[in-house]
C-alpha cells in the first residue's frame, strides 16, 4: 500500500471516529431527535388514537419521568389533584380497574379524587351525576370531564376525565384510554369536542 493510500485511510478512519463521538455524545446528552417521543400527549381525533409513538404503553416509568412532574406540596387541591393524576401517567387501562395496577376510565377519577377527599362512585354515568354542572367555558382545573363512549350518537356518559388547564388554552385533560392507559387529551378541534356531555365542579 502506497503512503498516499496509508494517509487517506487514516482521515478517514478519523473521520468515522469523529462523527462516532459526535452521534454518542448527542444521545447521552438527550440532543437527538424527538425528545417528545416517549409521550402520547394527545389525541387530535378524539378516539383514543396515539398522536405520538405510545411507548408510554410499554414503559409508563420513562413516560412518567419525561413529564418532570414533581412530588410535593402544590398551591390548592386542583393543582395537587392534577399532580397526582400525572403521576399516573402511562398506568395501563384495565376495564374495570381502580388501582395502580391499571385504570379504567372511571376508576382512574375516582381514584385520584380518593386521594383528595373528594369520594365519587365508580362509572361515569354516576359521576356525571356528582358536583354541580358548569359550562365548558367556565371549566378550570380539577374539574370532571363527562363525555358520550365512541358512539356519538349515543348521548349518555361513556367516559370521563380530568380537567388540567381552562378554556384559554383549549382545555387538556387527564384520563384513562382504552388505547394508551393514562394519558393526557384535548377537547377542542377534536371528536372529544363533539363527544362532550358536560363539566362537573365537585369542590
Amino acid at each position: 500500500m502506497q503512503a498516499k493510500d496509508i494517509v487517506m485511510k487514516k482521515i478517514w478512519i478519523g473521520f468515522g471516529i469523529a462523527l462516532l463521538v459526535i452521534l454518542l455524545v448527542k444521545v447521552f446528552t438527550g440532543e437527538s431527535g424527538d425528545k417528545t417521543a416517549l409521550i402520547t400527549r394527545t389525541s387530535k381525533d378524539g378516539r383514543d388514537k396515539t398522536f405520538h409513538k405510545d411507548a408510554a404503553a410499554q414503559e409508563p416509568s420513562l413516560a412518567r419521568a419525561n413529564l418532570d412532574v414533581l412530588e410535593g406540596n402544590y398551591a390548592n387541591k386542583a393543582d395537587s389533584i392534577v399532580a397526582f393524576a400525572l403521576q399516573r401517567y402511562g398506568v395501563e387501562y384495565n376495564y374495570g380497574g381502580a388501582t395502580e395496577e391499571g385504570f379504567d376510565c372511571s376508576g382512574f377519577t375516582t381514584y385520584v379524587y380518593k386521594k383528595f377527599g373528594v369520594d365519587i362512585p365508580h362509572g361515569s354515568s354516576l359521576q356525571a351525576k356528582e358536583g354541580v354542572s358548569v359550562p365548558l367555558k367556565q371549566a378550570r382545573k380539577g374539574d370532571l370531564l363527562i363525555f358520550t363512549g365512541t358512539n356519538v350518537e349515543d348521548r349518555t356518559p361513556g367516559h370521563v376525565g380530568i380537567v388540567m388547564t381552562g378554556p384559554e388554552k383549549k382545555i387538556q385533560f387527564v384520563h384513562s384510554s382504552s388505547n394508551g392507559g393514562v394519558k393526557v387529551s384535548e377537547v377542542m378541534g377534536t371528536l372529544y369536542e363533539k363527544r362532550f356531555l358536560d363539566v362537573r365542579r365537585l369542590f
